[in-house]
Protein backbone atom coordinates (compact mmCIF):
# COMPACT_ATOMS: atom_id res chain seq x y z
CA UNK A 1 0.00 0.00 0.00
CA UNK A 2 1.40 2.85 -0.80
CA UNK A 3 0.78 6.35 0.85
CA UNK A 4 0.54 9.80 -1.04
CA UNK A 5 1.42 12.64 0.71
CA UNK A 6 -1.49 15.49 -0.04
CA UNK A 7 -0.78 19.43 -0.09
CA UNK A 8 -3.68 20.88 1.69
CA UNK A 9 -5.02 23.68 -0.96
CA UNK A 10 -5.77 27.12 0.58
CA UNK A 11 -8.97 28.49 1.45
CA UNK A 12 -10.28 31.06 -0.13
CA UNK A 13 -9.91 33.30 2.76
CA UNK A 14 -6.56 32.47 2.53
CA UNK A 15 -6.25 32.61 -0.96
CA UNK A 16 -8.14 36.57 -0.83
CA UNK A 17 -5.77 37.55 2.23
CA UNK A 18 -2.35 36.71 0.04
CA UNK A 19 -3.67 38.76 -2.95
CA UNK A 20 -4.73 41.91 -0.34
CA UNK A 21 -1.25 41.23 1.48
CA UNK A 22 0.49 41.36 -1.78
CA UNK A 23 -1.62 44.43 -3.52
CA UNK A 24 -0.85 46.46 -0.04
CA UNK A 25 3.01 46.31 0.01
CA UNK A 26 3.20 47.08 -3.82
CA UNK A 27 0.97 50.10 -2.62
CA UNK A 28 2.82 51.04 0.54
CA UNK A 29 5.69 50.88 -1.83
CA UNK A 30 4.57 52.86 -4.52
CA UNK A 31 2.53 55.32 -2.84
CA UNK A 32 0.07 57.37 -4.96
CA UNK A 33 0.24 56.99 -9.04
CA UNK A 34 0.65 60.69 -10.65
CA UNK A 35 -2.56 61.69 -13.00
CA UNK A 36 -0.61 61.08 -16.18
CA UNK A 37 -0.22 56.88 -15.01
CA UNK A 38 -4.04 57.13 -14.14
CA UNK A 39 -5.00 58.43 -17.25
CA UNK A 40 -2.82 55.61 -18.98
CA UNK A 41 -4.96 52.90 -17.04
CA UNK A 42 -7.79 53.97 -18.29
CA UNK A 43 -7.18 54.44 -21.49
CA UNK A 44 -5.46 51.33 -22.03
CA UNK A 45 -8.49 49.28 -20.10
CA UNK A 46 -10.74 51.20 -22.53
CA UNK A 47 -8.63 50.30 -25.64
CA UNK A 48 -8.56 46.43 -24.39
CA UNK A 49 -12.74 46.68 -24.17
CA UNK A 50 -12.69 47.58 -27.18
CA UNK A 51 -10.98 45.31 -28.82
CA UNK A 52 -12.41 42.19 -27.18
CA UNK A 53 -16.04 43.68 -27.67
CA UNK A 54 -17.27 40.34 -29.87
CA UNK A 55 -15.83 37.92 -27.43
CA UNK A 56 -17.52 40.35 -24.02
CA UNK A 57 -20.93 40.10 -25.99
CA UNK A 58 -20.34 36.62 -27.00
CA UNK A 59 -19.73 35.45 -23.25
CA UNK A 60 -22.76 37.80 -22.21
CA UNK A 61 -25.15 35.96 -24.21
CA UNK A 62 -23.82 32.65 -23.43
CA UNK A 63 -24.08 33.22 -19.55
CA UNK A 64 -27.71 34.80 -20.20
CA UNK A 65 -28.47 32.12 -23.10
CA UNK A 66 -29.98 35.07 -25.27
CA UNK A 67 -28.72 38.62 -24.43
CA UNK A 68 -28.97 40.68 -27.18
CA UNK A 69 -25.87 42.21 -27.93
CA UNK A 70 -26.92 45.74 -28.67
CA UNK A 71 -27.99 45.54 -25.19
CA UNK A 72 -24.34 44.31 -24.45
CA UNK A 73 -22.78 47.32 -26.53
CA UNK A 74 -24.73 50.08 -25.18
CA UNK A 75 -25.56 48.91 -21.79
CA UNK A 76 -22.68 47.38 -20.58
CA UNK A 77 -19.10 48.79 -23.06
CA UNK A 78 -20.83 51.62 -23.73
CA UNK A 79 -21.89 52.68 -20.29
CA UNK A 80 -17.89 51.87 -18.97
CA UNK A 81 -16.48 53.23 -22.23
CA UNK A 82 -18.37 56.90 -21.85
CA UNK A 83 -17.76 56.27 -17.77
CA UNK A 84 -13.88 56.12 -18.69
CA UNK A 85 -13.81 59.21 -21.16
CA UNK A 86 -15.26 61.18 -18.17
CA UNK A 87 -12.89 60.18 -15.69
CA UNK A 88 -10.38 60.97 -18.22
CA UNK A 89 -11.52 64.47 -19.18
CA UNK A 90 -12.43 65.59 -15.74
CA UNK A 91 -9.64 63.58 -13.54
CA UNK A 92 -6.98 66.71 -13.17
CA UNK A 93 -9.64 68.87 -11.37
CA UNK A 94 -11.09 65.60 -9.44
CA UNK A 95 -7.25 65.48 -8.13
CA UNK A 96 -6.85 69.62 -7.33
CA UNK A 97 -6.82 69.77 -3.95
CA UNK A 98 -9.41 72.57 -3.19
CA UNK A 99 -9.72 75.52 -0.18
CA UNK A 100 -11.38 75.71 2.78
CA UNK A 101 -12.88 78.30 4.96
CA UNK A 102 -9.96 79.64 7.53
CA UNK A 103 -11.43 80.62 11.00
CA UNK A 104 -10.66 84.34 11.81
CA UNK A 105 -8.56 83.51 14.91
CA UNK A 106 -6.68 81.32 11.70
CA UNK A 107 -6.68 83.95 9.54
CA UNK A 108 -2.94 83.79 8.71
CA UNK A 109 -3.19 80.17 8.03
CA UNK A 110 -4.96 78.31 5.11
CA UNK A 111 -7.30 75.58 4.74
CA UNK A 112 -7.47 72.78 1.69
CA UNK A 113 -8.42 69.47 1.39
CA UNK A 114 -6.06 67.09 -0.57
CA UNK A 115 -7.38 64.34 -1.96
CA UNK A 116 -5.89 60.63 -1.58
CA UNK A 117 -6.16 57.29 -2.10
CA UNK A 118 -7.22 55.10 -0.16
CA UNK A 119 -5.41 51.73 -0.67
CA UNK A 120 -6.89 48.48 -1.78
CA UNK A 121 -10.47 48.44 -2.81
CA UNK A 122 -12.26 45.60 -3.16
CA UNK A 123 -15.28 45.04 -5.28
CA UNK A 124 -18.21 42.67 -5.14
CA UNK A 125 -20.34 42.91 -8.51
CA UNK A 126 -23.92 41.18 -9.65
CA UNK A 127 -25.04 38.72 -12.26
CA UNK A 128 -27.33 41.28 -14.07
CA UNK A 129 -25.01 43.45 -15.87
CA UNK A 130 -21.88 41.47 -15.36
CA UNK A 131 -19.50 44.10 -17.30
CA UNK A 132 -20.79 47.21 -16.54
CA UNK A 133 -21.29 46.93 -12.67
CA UNK A 134 -18.02 44.92 -12.31
CA UNK A 135 -15.72 47.78 -14.19
CA UNK A 136 -17.26 50.40 -13.38
CA UNK A 137 -16.45 50.43 -9.66
CA UNK A 138 -13.04 49.17 -10.95
CA UNK A 139 -12.40 52.28 -13.31
CA UNK A 140 -13.42 54.54 -10.66
CA UNK A 141 -11.35 52.89 -8.07
CA UNK A 142 -8.18 52.98 -10.25
CA UNK A 143 -8.76 56.72 -11.18
CA UNK A 144 -8.80 57.71 -7.46
CA UNK A 145 -5.45 55.93 -7.60
CA UNK A 146 -6.64 52.44 -5.70
CA UNK A 147 -5.15 48.77 -6.04
CA UNK A 148 -8.21 46.69 -7.00
CA UNK A 149 -9.25 43.62 -6.29
CA UNK A 150 -12.39 42.08 -7.88
CA UNK A 151 -15.14 39.29 -7.02
CA UNK A 152 -17.97 39.08 -10.12
CA UNK A 153 -20.89 36.63 -9.87
CA UNK A 154 -20.57 32.86 -10.01
CA UNK A 155 -23.64 32.84 -12.64
CA UNK A 156 -21.64 34.75 -15.79
CA UNK A 157 -18.29 32.43 -15.54
CA UNK A 158 -18.03 33.13 -19.28
CA UNK A 159 -18.22 36.81 -19.20
CA UNK A 160 -15.23 36.48 -16.05
CA UNK A 161 -12.68 34.86 -18.34
CA UNK A 162 -13.00 37.60 -20.57
CA UNK A 163 -13.05 40.11 -17.92
CA UNK A 164 -9.80 38.32 -16.27
CA UNK A 165 -8.27 38.08 -19.50
CA UNK A 166 -8.73 41.60 -20.14
CA UNK A 167 -7.59 42.42 -16.48
CA UNK A 168 -4.50 40.55 -16.72
CA UNK A 169 -3.90 42.16 -19.91
CA UNK A 170 -3.48 45.80 -18.92
CA UNK A 171 -2.69 45.60 -15.28
CA UNK A 172 0.09 43.39 -13.32
CA UNK A 173 -2.07 41.23 -10.47
CA UNK A 174 -0.61 43.63 -7.42
CA UNK A 175 -2.37 46.37 -9.42
CA UNK A 176 -6.00 45.06 -10.33
CA UNK A 177 -7.28 41.17 -10.06
CA UNK A 178 -10.11 39.47 -10.51
CA UNK A 179 -10.64 35.95 -7.89
CA UNK A 180 -13.27 33.91 -7.66
CA UNK A 181 -15.05 32.32 -4.70
CA UNK A 182 -16.45 32.60 -1.69
CA UNK A 183 -18.04 36.04 -1.09
CA UNK A 184 -18.62 35.92 2.62
CA UNK A 185 -14.29 35.17 2.95
CA UNK A 186 -13.81 37.93 0.58
CA UNK A 187 -16.32 40.16 2.11
CA UNK A 188 -14.41 39.97 5.10
CA UNK A 189 -11.18 41.11 4.24
CA UNK A 190 -9.29 44.24 5.57
CA UNK A 191 -9.92 46.26 2.18
CA UNK A 192 -9.92 49.90 2.79
CA UNK A 193 -13.09 50.46 0.88
CA UNK A 194 -15.32 47.70 -0.25
CA UNK A 195 -17.79 48.80 -2.94
CA UNK A 196 -21.30 46.46 -3.10
CA UNK A 197 -23.35 47.98 -6.57
CA UNK A 198 -26.77 48.70 -5.50
CA UNK A 199 -28.55 45.27 -6.61
CA UNK A 200 -25.96 43.21 -4.65
CA UNK A 201 -27.31 45.10 -1.18
CA UNK A 202 -30.51 42.91 -1.73
CA UNK A 203 -31.15 39.09 -0.95
CA UNK A 204 -30.06 38.45 -5.19
CA UNK A 205 -27.83 35.63 -5.65
CA UNK A 206 -24.00 36.53 -6.00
Amino acid sequence: MTITDVTPQPTDAERFSHILAVQRAAYVRDGAPSLAARRSDLNRLKAALIARRSAIEEAINTDFGNRSRHETAMMELGGVVQGIDYLERNLRRFMRPTGRHTAWPMRFGTNRIEYQPLGVVGVISPWNYPVNLSLMPVVTAIAAGNRVMLKPSKFTPATNTVLASVLSEVFPQEQVTIVSGDGTAFSSLPFDHLVLPEAQKSDEPR
